[in-house]
């Protein structure tokens, strides 16, 4: 648990916030039960439950990230904001997980309908995002979209599938019932999803009429029509894949909503607005965003890596993929994915996981072991060139930034956040310390 006195008043934000979305937005019944229940005192295993949905992780982010940064005068309001984003996180790890398994080329008829879900709650965030609609989210997700969602596991729809099915054992003896109650919260996920879009709607209204808050929600916007973009496209190049894996990473509205919170509400900064007009920040939160892609499909060692070291690791897994006869393109991976070297931690965690990632979209499509080794290869030449080129755009960026505001809140919040996630994903992702939600 937090250690210091901010840290812990984040926590009780976040846990106050997330109650409070539940409260008003999630719609009754047993899921929304197990979920007030499993946040609250009253759940033996609420610090492992914290963990598992990401709030740990993000109030750890939080406290690395505003350190020095708030006024004590200003920290309740900033506990509110925060807040409010960090609920709004943890509903979206729920939406995130539904498309586990859905990074393969070739669907089956269950995750074609996750496929569905997941494009209904896109078109239900861009219509909740839009300006002047108010439609509740509860009518955006009804008919085909609730129907599917009764046939989503939240279990297994998990990286802890064995941590979510203990905490609802555990509720179910704690209100003593029994296997119908059960199967209700496994399979309540429509209820999560409806919390999702309110908890987003709730963000861009606490922010609403700031000069910030329409980068926010464009970048909001983007992340949504970039996650359908990814999952269903045919043809995509290894450009449109970083564009598109920069968008759909929610770093650009998280940065941009806490640089709002920051310069517009809590201490104006009138030169904020210069730069929001002609691009400098928008750019600026791009370079961010496309880092931390590539920090969490690829890892930091494997992008940090020569490209002869990369070349001779992917080597040893085609003469290993020789020497046992695997010559498809599924065995090529599996091979890497079994792998004992820690700089394909993040790759394996997604072909294990079956999830979408940029560097390989192009690997899973080719024809055998050879060409899907080849594909990789160069998808990591590539990646870690585009990292290196953003790397030194970002702190090009951020010391012109620092010339231009009065201040260097922006730009610190902006570069720790960036640090925190090189941190964060050169750890295995089994490890609580290299993911948000294990």
């Amino acid at each position: 648990m937090p250690t210091n006195r901010r840290a812990a008043q984040l926590l009780a934000a976040t846990c106050s916030a997330l109650t409070e979305t539940v409260r008003r937005h999630m719609p009754a019944g047993p899921y929304r039960d197990f979920t007030a229940w499993a946040y609250s005192a009253e759940n033996p295993r609420r610090h492992e439950y914290l963990q598992s949905t990401g709030v740990i992780q993000l109030v750890t982010m939080n406290t690395r990230m505003l350190t020095g940064l708030v006024e004590e005068d200003d920290w309740p309001a900033m506990l509110h904001h925060a807040g409010r984003m960090n609920a709004y996180q943890v509903f979206e790890v729920v939406s995130d997980d539904l498309a586990i398994g859905l990074g393969h080329p070739v669907l089956d008829a269950a995750q074609t309908r996750r496929l569905d879900l997941i494009g209904a709650l896109n078109r239900a965030m861009l219509q909740a995002l839009a300006p002047g609609r108010n439609t509740p989210a509860m009518l955006l997700l009804s008919g085909p979209a609730r129907d599917a969602a009764r046939h989503a596991s939240g279990f297994e729809q998990s990286l802890v599938k064995s941590k979510r099915a203990g905490m609802a054992e555990d509720y179910a003896r704690h209100v003593g019932a029994d296997a119908p109650l059960l199967q209700d919260v496994e399979y309540g996920l429509w209820a999560a999803l409806v919390a999702n879009v309110e908890s987003c709607r709730d963000l861009m209204d606490g922010i609403d009429g700031t000069p910030t808050a329409s980068l926010v929600r464009q970048g909001l916007a983007d992340r949504y029509r970039a996650v359908e973009r990814t999952l269903r496209a045919e043809h995509l190049s290894r450009l449109d894949l970083a564009s598109l894996g920069g968008q759909s990473i929610l770093v650009l509205p998280t940065l941009a909503y806490f640089v709002c919170v920051l310069n517009d509400l809590l201490a104006p900064a009138p030169e904020n607005r210069a730069v929001l007009a002609d691009g400098t920040l928008s750019d600026l939160l791009s370079d961010a965003a496309l880092l931390v892609r590539l920090q969490n499909d690829l890892g930091t060692r494997l992008l940090r890596m020569p490209a002869v070291q990369q070349h001779a690791l992917i080597n040893r897994i085609s003469r290993a993929c020789d020497a046992d006869g695997r010559d498809t393109a599924e065995a090529a991976l599996d091979q890497l994915a079994t792998d004992p070297d820690p700089a394909f931690n993040r790759l394996q965690k997604d072909i294990l996981n079956g999830e979408a990632n940029i560097a390989l979209w192009h690997a899973r499509r080719a024809p055998d072991a050879t060409s899907t080794l080849t594909a990789l290869s160069d998808s990591l030449t590539y990646h870690a060139a585009l990292y290196a080129l953003h790397s030194a755009r970002l702190a090009a960026s951020l010391a012109a930034l620092d010339a231009r505001l009065p201040n260097r809140r922006a730009t610190t919040l902006i570069d720790r956040f960036v640090r925190f996630h090189e941190r964060m994903y050169s750890h295995p992702h089994t490890n609580p310390l290299g993911e948000y939600a294990i």
